[in-house]
């Protein structure tokens, strides 16, 4: 029976990841989904331009809360200077009429440590506190004299008070709209933190840090102390750019480095409110919040993972298992596989069922070839068997004749004759001992036919040494006949009398590079005669010498010498039998 051929080599080698049907399935369903996910990114684009544009202005009411009271001090402060510099010209002439109003106006609000209206001049004698201050020789006098409309100072350590204080001021006119000096009124920074603290206490959410600075980017109070107002603004960002922008709100660093989300407010003229908020958890991917879309994209990887899944357990797990089974079956592996396919769709299901009648009708056929064959074997040795009976039966008749037979000349031809019938059958006991194989072993053969010529006819002490050089060649039985055949014809002729004994050298052997093969037989010169072209007695065995090269497809060249001949055979080596 022949071996089963290898398995194709696709059947073995595992498909590429993005050429199996999972992969594929999970792209052309989120394909499928591009439109549907480009359509969630939008609307959650939409609704996170809404949604911020909420918590913006969510961002400016916290921040405009948190600073409630100290803008309600200031705003209060400003309505007060600018009451007294319309209010305060007809008892600028009467210094104690000048302070009770200075005080009374002082009284309504307890935050102010002073109230006081300061000539041009800067030696202020009318003031809640009823004491005279020279502020001409002062640095910050000259810039708030100078001012021609409301405006704001700092003064980290007051004249008066000697503690950090916020000033505001507004200017005084005459009758005759000159400029004559300016009232003020000043809060210590402590008082504005007390009431920050007091409101804090009672709100759900504060900010890290909240400033009110003016148009000029001067911070006028700070929750985290003026010391700390620089590190709490934004990193590129001057106030004053700030003010100039309005009411807005953005993500930035501040100069110590965090990430926080500000708001600017604009309270009233010259008066901007700056708060300092945490920034909410988000997902940041390249410094773009990508937390409203993070859902979206969820979907369309869960869509294709549920594809990806579906495909393997639905079809991929059960086509691999029929396709091991396969593979199995191709490679030559005749074990019935068991397949489970209950759970499998019924397409797949229909397709294991063909997978089974296939192999039972491949089986089954295997099996009907393989008791042919056996059959043949077996009548092909049985054909072997007797006729090689036969040509046994026929030789020992033909050894009666030649022991009954009174003429050398006759009895000569009956040996001849009878070395060649043992010789044939010598080959038929060969090929039935090789009966069943595709090619015949020429060593195991030859060596068999030298044996058998060499016990035959003459006495075996007459008989020439035959040396022998086989190389394993196997041959078709086209080729192995009558190329034993050639072979027994030629060593038919060994020389009968002592006198011409020698040594017969016989080889077999592949020419290099050549799907050929060399039968060479060196002999005495009376080996020759069967192979020669001259008319003798053993002509008949020259022609069949000639006849079975031709059919070998060989050259017979035949090297003729007084005492030693050379017969070379060359012949091609075939694959399979010949129609």
């Amino acid at each position: 029976m022949t071996e089963p051929s290898p398995p194709p080599p696709f059947l073995d080698a595992r498909p590429p990841f993005h050429q199996r049907l999972g992969v594929r399935l999970a792209l052309m369903v989120a394909l499928a989904m591009l439109p549907l996910g480009f359509l969630g990114l939008v609307q959650s684009q939409a609704a996170n331009s809404e949604s911020e544009q909420r918590a913006n202005l969510a961002i400016m009411d916290e921040t405009t809360r948190a600073a409630a009271p100290e803008i309600r001090l200031i705003q209060s402060a400003q309505v007060m200077v600018a009451t007294l510099a319309q209010s305060v010209g007809p008892v600028l002439a009467d210094t104690a009429a000048c302070r009770r109003l200075m005080a009374a106006m002082a009284a309504q609000e307890p935050a102010l440590s002073l109230v006081a209206y300061v000539p041009l001049s800067g030696k202020m004698t009318c003031a809640s506190t009823g004491k005279d201050f020279d502020f001409s020789t002062n640095p910050r006098f000259p810039r708030v004299a100078k001012l021609d409309h409301p405006g704001f100072s700092v003064n980290p350590k007051g004249p008066v008070s000697g503690v950090s204080v916020l000033g505001v001021s507004h200017p005084v006119y005459d009758a005759n709209g000159t400029r004559i000096g300016f009232v003020s009124a000043s809060m210590p920074h402590k008082a504005l933190e007390d009431v920050g603290i007091l409101v804090a206490d009672t709100s759900p959410r504060d900010p890290l840090a909240l400033l009110t600075f003016d148009g000029d980017g001067t911070v006028l109070t700070s929750s985290v102390g003026l010391t700390n107002a620089p590190y709490s603004v934004p990193l590129n960002k001057t106030l004053k750019d700030l003010a100039a922008g309005g009411a807005q709100t953005f993500m930035a660093r501040t100069v110590g480095g965090e990430q926080r989300i500000f708001s600017v407010v604009p309270i009233a003229e010259g008066l901007f409110v700056l708060g300092s908020w945490s920034r909410a958890e988000s997902v940041f991917v390249l410094g773009y919040n990508v937390s409203p879309y993070v859902f979206t994209l969820l979907m369309w990887l869960a869509a294709m993972c549920v594809a990806l899944l579906g495909a393997e357990t639905l079809v991929a797990r059960h086509m691999r298992h029929l396709g091991s089974a396969m593979t199995a079956f191709a490679g030559g592996d005749r074990k019935r596989v068991a397949l489970d396919l209950s759970r499998s769709p019924a397409e797949i299901i229909e397709l294991g069922r063909s997978y089974e009648v296939l192999t039972e009708t491949i089986l089954h056929d295997e099996a009907e070839l393989e008791n042919m064959l056996r059959q043949k074997e077996t009548l092909l040795r049985e054909v072997h068997h007797r006729t090689g009976n036969s040509l046994q039966l026929i030789a020992s008749i033909m050894r009666i004749h030649i022991r009954q037979e009174k003429s050398d000349a006759v009895r000569s031809i009956l040996e001849g004759l009878h070395d060649r019938v043992m010789a044939l059958a010598t080959v038929h006991v060969g090929l039935y001992e090789t009966a069943g194989q595709k090619d015949v072993k020429m060593d195991a053969l030859f060596s068999g036919v030298i044996r058998q010529i060499s016990g035959m006819g003459k006495k075996a002490s007459k008989k020439p040494q035959i040396a022998t050089d086989f190389e394993p060649i196997q041959l078709i039985p086209d080729q192995a006949v009558p190329l034993a055949l050639l072979l027994t014809e030629l060593l038919a002729s060994m020389p009968a009398s002592e006198a011409q004994i020698g040594q017969v050298e016989v080889s077999l052997r592949l020419l290099e590079g050549q799907q050929k093969a060399r039968l060479h037989i060196k002999g005495p010169a009376s080996l020759g005669t069967a192979a020669s072209d001259q008319p003798t007695p053993t002509a008949i065995g020259s022609q069949l010498v000639r006849g079975f090269a031709q059919q070998i497809g060989g050259a017979v060249v035949v090297a003729n010498t007084p005492d030693v001949v050379d017969v070379t055979v060359d012949f091609p080596i075939r694959e399979g039998f010949d129609p």
